[in-house]
């Protein structure tokens, strides 16, 4: 007969998981490893966002400036973000070239040096067991992996991991005021990739120094300090900017990207008071289970007299890291999915001191725990074969393909290209399909023109070229003109003079 609170079987398979910890930590970061870059170049641009990145990261090698962000190489004033997150994809380009390779690289590194933070800081502040847990479940939280995020060429991976490392350093004040410092120096860095989204780790900050009491310690030469360290990256790049176009570039990034997101519905993106518990149900389900019993048990269980200040001040900023963002975007009215990524850090860290706490709590039980590591078990099985999936399957866009193509052609290269594949926004209904824009640039070095068939007609410059979908009724109206078919698939033409 098994008696439930003889727990020394499960508490040696937890001793052996514990004096392994690097081994398990290294095989978690090879899934992770595998999560994040397998296929990692082979799948189609994104438009929108990734594409518009692409673009301007692109343009600025062109126009050999590395302060504005250009789209179709007229300044972009759609997407208002500094320029961190184009110099990283700068870099990608540098090292693998012209590809969407180079586009994702750095978000893929971004990701998995965030996954290391969590599993370091944890390793710190709850031991080995919970370090292993919370990198594992970051390493497979399906929507930091594949939403708009990790395996993407947009500003969203580089932000996570300087908002996680400001938050953390903000957990480390009490251990030295140099961290007080780097909260402020990781604040200037996410800003810098996604400019008013930190408005989050203002309030979590703020919220925290107040309520923990830290903030009344402080002497005035500190509290100066931390707001130059917060300042100064961001005004030194306010200065480069403003050189370039005055002010009209912060006036848009308040107008457009502040007051008109948060106070209206901008581009269809709409949703109910529900829609990020809705999102968390569909995406993180069974982490969320394991997180919310984790919890709740730790908490009935948790003895009143091992309660003190360091204790209540963690969990306070653990819970404004995850509340804070949470609420603010409910309440925005503009609602994506992904604007609710940095919380996942947070999530996962706090599951992985929960689970461990519950495991090796002196009121644990053998049922407990070994209920709480086949849940563990389950959800990382669940949301790994998932990622797994998603990963390996290779989509195509035979579009792409063509213009991939087309830019292997020498005779080509930086030749005009005109499109009848239009932008899916009734913002902007006559510009180019942005993926292809960006293809069109990133493999041929080709000129994107905005234009119709009688543009494209009237172009003297030396072999113009003009994509055409094959279903399009306007493909009729060119076989008048004699073109000659440069390249086609099922899917579009390519034609030159």
């Amino acid at each position: 007969m098994i008696r439930i609170f003889n727990t020394k079987p499960m508490d040696s398979i937890l001793d052996f998981f514990e004096r392994c910890y690097y081994i398990f930590l290294a095989i978690i970061l090879m899934f992770a490893a595998f999560n994040l870059f397998y296929n990692l170049g082979n799948t189609p641009i994104s438009s929108w966002d990734e594409a518009r990145h692409g673009v301007s990261a692109f343009e600025m090698i062109k126009n050999n400036n590395y302060i504005v962000n250009t789209y179709a190489y007229s300044n972009d004033y759609w997407n208002l973000k500094p320029p961190l997150s184009y110099w990283a994809i700068i870099a990608g380009y540098k090292l693998f070239g012209y590809n969407a390779l180079g586009l994702r690289f750095f978000s893929a590194v971004a990701a998995l040096l965030t996954i290391l933070v969590v599993a370091i800081f944890t390793l710190i502040k709850h031991g080995r067991l919970a370090s292993i847990i919370s990198t594992a479940v970051l390493t497979a939280t399906m929507p930091y992996i594949i939403e708009h995020c990790a395996r993407t060429g947009d500003a969203d991976s580089i932000f996570i991991l300087f908002f996680t490392l400001s938050i953390i350093s903000m957990l480390m004040i009490e251990k030295s005021i140099g961290f007080l410092y780097c909260t402020g120096v990781f604040f200037a860095f996410a800003f810098l990739a996604k400019s008013w989204h930190t408005i989050s780790i203002i309030a979590i900050v703020g919220s925290y120094l107040i309520l923990s009491g830290i903030l009344f310690k402080l002497k005035a030469r500190e509290f100066i300090l931390f707001l130059l360290s917060s300042i100064l990256p961001i005004f030194i790049w306010g200065i480069f900017r403003f050189t370039q176009d005055g002010l009209i570039f912060f006036k848009t990034m308040i107008d457009f990207d502040l007051l008109k997101r948060t106070s209206t519905t901008l581009e269809g993106h709409i949703g109910s008071t529900s829609f990020y518990i809705e999102r968390l149900q569909f995406g993180y389900f069974y982490w969320l289970l394991v997180l919310v019993s984790s919890v709740v048990s730790l908490t009935l269980l948790l003895e009143p007299d091992i309660v003190n200040k360091k204790l209540f001040n963690y969990i306070l900023a653990i819970f404004l890291w995850i509340a804070v963002p949470f609420l603010l975007y409910t309440k925005a009215k503009t609602k994506i999915s992904w604007y609710i990524l940095p919380i996942y850090p947070a999530l996962a860290m706090s599951l992985g001191g929960a689970v461990s706490g519950l495991l090796k709590s002196k009121k644990r039980n053998l049922v407990l725990q070994i209920l709480l590591s086949l849940m563990l078990l389950f959800s990382f099985y669940k949301n790994e074969i998932s990622i797994i999936n998603m990963v390996s399957h290779n989509s195509v866009d035979n579009v792409q393909e063509l213009i991939k193509e087309l830019g292997s052609m020498l005779e080509y290269r930086g030749k005009n290209i005109y499109s009848l594949y239009k932008s899916e926004s009734a913002d902007n209904p006559d510009r180019w399909d942005q993926s292809y824009l960006l293809c069109s640039e990133l493999y041929g070095d080709m000129v994107p023109k905005e234009g119709e068939i009688e543009d494209f007609l009237e172009d003297t410059t030396d072999k113009p070229l003009f994509l055409v979908p094959k279903n399009s009724k306007q493909t009729q109206k060119l076989d008048r003109y004699n073109l000659k078919v440069v390249l086609e698939n099922k899917s579009a033409y390519i034609f030159s003079k």
